[in-house]
């Protein structure tokens, strides 16, 4: 019995001690900061023009209504394991019918999406790359440089060779190269079957997206080379301010005229925590569309998510589900929540704007490739670093700042700081 003790003591020993998270390790520490002037630009949690993070009203509104609601509130049992079917029908009528009017009611007629409710985006990468890591694909290809998350994702969820695609060099985009880099390189490796993650708008960190024309081109080699597409879509809604309008890579990519089909399935993962401010709640979706003609393709699918589902955390938690249900499912609640989120992406655009104005950096003015929460400074470790140490303004260290940290309070001070540290040696 020592023997073993001393063993088991050895053992947890040699366990080595894992590095900080790259975005929440530096937001314990800007809370252990204790200068007064300092800012966080790391995490994405909109905050408002006086830097706080507040609800929506769209949101508050259901809330209350759920909270009046007896039946809601009080009953605290177990969701099915794929989610709330309440919750299921209205993300994939917001999703595959009015975001995608054309094709989606008839996806969802036929039978073809599979679908699950998640732990936000993050939960539905996770279980997109365990279904994907067991039955069809363990190379993925990301975008460089990409959300450090999904490294982690797909590496603890059975993927065993992630590579890159350039996507983002000297301040531009270069899909040619990333697409020059895919045919040669998955035209090489014929036996393999490729995964690719694309960000279906605002990219992270970059806030780069390509142009439509060049969506196409995008898409049109990702099929050709029998790739299976993982549309990433954290953001919709911060690009135009319209959550529908901003589904347009899912259009595209549905278009069967184009596309006859995706015949290894096309992964659409989905998250309200952006674009409903439902951070800490954790509400997402993954959708799997499967082709046309196979009805037993679906069904397996979605034997396989609640295998997956139950083997990691059973089923999803329940209030943050009921209301986007309540946001999704009532008209006037549903109007309201396009409001919030065409306000918030004027401010955050607006952020860019002054910041343009008081710094003169051409990335901040290019509206028509640069959306979202972020934008990539272009700024060293070297110098992010200065940032933090002498400024107390923190950011990611690849030099992605958070905007909705910026406010008419601190950008004065925060652009200042900036433009010092931009002219200190790379």
């Amino acid at each position: 019995m020592v023997v073993l003790r001393r063993s088991l003591i050895s053992s947890l020993e040699q366990i080595p001690r894992a590095a900080p998270d790259r975005i929440l390790g530096l937001t314990e520490q800007f809370a252990r900061d204790t200068r007064r002037q300092k800012v966080n630009l790391t995490v994405g949690v909109y905050k408002d023009g006086w830097g706080q993070v507040t609800t929506f009203p769209s949101v508050a509104r259901a809330q209350k209504l759920i909270d009046s609601d007896f039946e809601l509130n009080t009953d605290l049992s177990y969701l099915p394991i794929t989610g709330c079917p309440e919750y299921s029908s209205a993300v994939l009528s917001f999703l595959f019918g009015e975001s995608c009017p054309q094709v989606g009611p008839r996806l969802l007629e036929e039978g073809r999406v599979s679908f699950a409710q998640t732990l936000s985006g993050t939960g539905a990468l996770a279980v997109a790359s365990k279904l994907l890591a067991l039955f069809l694909s363990r190379t993925v290809w990301i975008s460089e440089p990409s959300w450090p998350n999904h490294q982690n994702i797909f590496r603890s969820n059975g993927f065993t060779d992630l590579r890159t695609y350039p996507y983002y060099q000297n301040g531009r985009l270069v899909v040619d190269e990333w697409l020059e880099k895919l045919k040669t390189e998955v035209r090489k490796d014929p036996e393999t079957r490729h995964s690719i993650i694309l960000h279906a708008c605002c990219h992270n960190p970059t806030g780069l997206d390509p142009t439509r024309e060049e969506w196409v081109r995008i898409l049109d080699t990702v099929h050709e080379l029998g790739m299976i597409p993982i549309l990433d879509m954290a953001y919709q809604g911060l690009e135009s301010g319209n959550p529908p309008a901003d589904a347009y890579v899912l259009r595209m990519a549905l278009d069967e005229k184009r596309y006859k089909c995706w015949p290894n399935g096309l992964f659409v993962c989905q998250s309200f925590a952006k674009n409903m401010g439902l951070y800490g709640e954790r509400v997402g979706s993954l959708s799997v569309v499967t082709p046309p003609a196979k009805p037993h393709v679906r069904e397996h699918v979605d034997s396989q998510l609640k295998q997956i589902v139950r083997s990691i955390y059973s089923s999803p938690p329940g209030y943050g589900s009921r209301v986007a249900t309540m946001v999704l499912s009532k008209s006037f609640l549903r109007m309201q929540w396009y409001k919030d989120v065409a306000f918030m992406t004027e401010r955050l655009s607006q952020v860019r704007h002054n910041m343009h104005n008081l710094l003169k950096w051409p990335g901040l003015m290019n509206f028509q490739q640069q959306h979202g929460m972020f934008y990539y400074t272009g700024l060293s470790p070297k110098q992010v670093d200065v940032l933090r140490d002498k400024y107390s303004i923190y950011m990611t260290m690849d030099g992605r700042l958070s905007l909705s940290g910026v406010n008419d309070h601190n950008i004065d001070y925060v652009c200042e700081a900036l433009d010092a540290v931009s002219k200190i040696p790379r």
